[in-house]
């Protein structure tokens, strides 16, 4: 029997005035389901992930506070190397890259850890610390289970400089582009601040597409887009000049 595939629900199923939040009973059922469908749909990741080497990670829920969505988030690695993780969550967000008006967004990212005992531990239990993150890497909202561990490996998989986050711009990966990278936002000179405009641009044209698709506006086939994708190496050569 084949397995069904988790996604995310479209754009207003888990808010009826834009945020999610639980300043009311109505409200506090729509965050609910947020919080059980984000949580369902990392742990099918997790689950294909396993299928492909990778941990199965236990998939944590923070509900936080009435004013806000609260997140769910995971760790996942390959068991050979568990020292270097992908993270991952699914919150709400006013600053998140996509086109939905409830600010749902998935953000993953590589980091580094190490093993840490704080001495009030059992030796049996192993900890960790985490001593390195990457850029962070925005996923369109609306990829199912499947799409997501695939992205996730990709991430994974990608070379990434031990550089200061705040000069390494971001990226967003998109189900009708492809992966586009971001530039820093720090700006010395204007042709950087172009560049941060055409790929921020970019990213929301790609944004708004991969929405028209998880809303049944157009089938993925149509809204596949022709942006160019600004490659990392395109973003800071203008660096030197």
């Amino acid at each position: 029997m084949a397995q069904t595939l988790k996604s995310l629900a479209p754009d207003g199923a888990y808010s009826y005035d834009r945020t999610i939040n639980g300043y009311s009973n109505q409200a506090q059922q729509y965050k609910q389901r947020f919080l059980r469908d984000a949580r369902a749909l990392l742990k099918q990741a997790g689950i294909l992930l396993a299928q492909a080497g990778w941990t199965e990670c236990d998939v944590r829920v923070n509900p936080a506070g009435p004013a806000v969505s609260g997140d769910v988030y995971a760790d996942f690695w390959d068991p050979e190397d568990p020292l270097n993780i992908v993270y991952c969550t699914i919150s709400s967000s006013c600053v998140a890259f996509g086109c939905r008006k409830d600010g749902v967004a998935i953000m993953a990212r590589k980091e580094k850890r190490t093993v840490w005992n704080d001495g009030r531990r059992s030796s049996s239990s192993v900890s960790y610390r985490k001593t390195w993150m990457g850029i962070n890497q925005w996923i369109d909202p609306g990829m199912n289970g499947a799409e997501l561990a695939a992205q996730l490996l990709k991430i994974a998989g990608a070379p990434e400089a031990d550089q200061q986050r705040m000069i390494a711009g971001c990226a967003y990966h998109s189900r009708t582009a492809g992966s586009l990278s971001v530039p820093s936002a720090i700006i010395r000179n204007r042709a950087e601040a172009e560049r941060l405009k055409e790929a921020l641009g970019n990213v929301m044209a790609a944004a708004r597409a991969d929405a028209s698709v998880q809303n049944g506006e157009q089938p993925l086939a149509e809204a596949k887009t022709g942006l160019r994708q600004m490659t990392f190496f395109d973003a800071f050569e203008m660096q030197d000049a």
